[in-house]
């Protein structure tokens, strides 16, 4: 598990494969709330095995008593010295960078941790009451409570609730991702119709795919994805290349949607499951739709059409 060790408080700070740090209490994952730290001070990510720190700060971060370029990632090792705001003011050390785990952290004891690797059976093997797992089709990683069959989707840094007290997931293992990602369908072509409202309060989404059209209503979610569609249709119109369009980080899209980060997930995993849902075993592609990587989403179509109050917005098309 990765963590950093608080100078001044002598405790952990566990790190989500998307990290961020800062004065905002209600938007950052881990609060500094001190003199000249920013709102939004640091973005701490996990990128290709290597965690990587970047300063989005005014007053800046030194590591190692070495100030560091703004707004370029900078690879962090063990025993880094972190200071955020001045020189030798709300230090951190980094403890550790493992790439290859997901854990329960208790909110009543941060001391007390749960490692995941695989499947687990909670509390134990001898009387377990509920598992943890990775669902394939999803891509999520699930806690389900045997007694039941009700299951909790575990998002990266998302608050969880089990065996009477709360916990706090962290997700920074790529091993099980990878491998999913390997046997993943090829997505067919896929044709995504947006009708939103001219306020904008109201999005309905269809969905044209081998000659079938689903309508998938009206759902608050769609919005997200009309943003989405939006800035996938904008960066083609730039003559950003294929592979770079669309993409944008979490933390400007909750600033768009004018959500808090949690909400911002909880919409994401209901426009993924809808999706999942609507497409089946006939159209498993569906559940493809929404693309990450390392902080950053994107809408994996270009055939769009947003019709907005009655009228053609834009089109993009193959």
């Amino acid at each position: 598990m990765a963590y950093l060790i608080d100078e001044h408080k002598l405790s952990k700070v566990y790190l989500k494969s998307y990290h961020t740090v800062g004065r905002y209490k209600y938007n950052v994952d881990t609060l500094i709330d001190q003199p000249g730290v920013s709102r939004h001070h640091a973005i701490i990510e996990l990128a290709q095995d290597k965690w990587l720190i970047r300063d989005v700060s005014t007053n800046g971060i030194w590591i190692n008593d070495k100030k560091i370029d703004k707004n370029l990632p900078y690879q962090l090792c063990e025993n880094d010295k972190l200071d955020f705001a001045a020189p030798g003011q709300n230090s951190f050390v980094v403890a550790n960078l493992s790439t290859q785990c997901q854990y329960l952290v208790s909110q009543s004891d941060n001391q007390q941790v749960i490692e995941v690797s695989d499947q687990l059976l909670l509390p134990n093997d001898d009387n377990p009451t509920h598992i943890i797992y990775f669902d394939q089709m999803l891509n999520y990683w699930f806690l389900e409570d045997l007694n039941t069959s009700d299951r909790q989707a575990l998002i990266d840094g998302g608050l969880v609730s089990a065996f009477n007290s709360q916990w706090v997931f962290y997700s920074a293992g790529t091993a099980a991702m990878t491998k999913h990602l390997e046997r993943l369908p090829n997505v067919k072509p896929c044709g995504l119709s947006f009708s939103v409202s001219q306020d904008e309060e109201a999005t309905q989404l269809s969905v044209n795919l081998d000659d079938n059209t689903i309508d998938l209503g009206v759902r608050s979610h769609h919005y997200l994805l009309l943003l989405l569609a939006r800035l996938r249709i904008q960066d083609k119109d730039d003559g950003v290349e294929q592979d770079q369009q669309g993409w944008i980080y979490r933390e400007d899209l909750i600033k768009a949607l004018g959500v808090q980060m949690n909400h911002m997930n909880i919409m994401v995993h209901r426009a993924r499951k809808q999706l999942t849902e609507a497409g089946g075993d006939k159209f498993p592609e569906l559940g493809y739709l929404i693309e990450t990587s390392n902080g950053k989403l994107r809408l994996n179509s270009q055939d769009i059409t947003i019709i907005k109050g009655h009228k053609l917005e834009t089109r993009m098309t193959l």
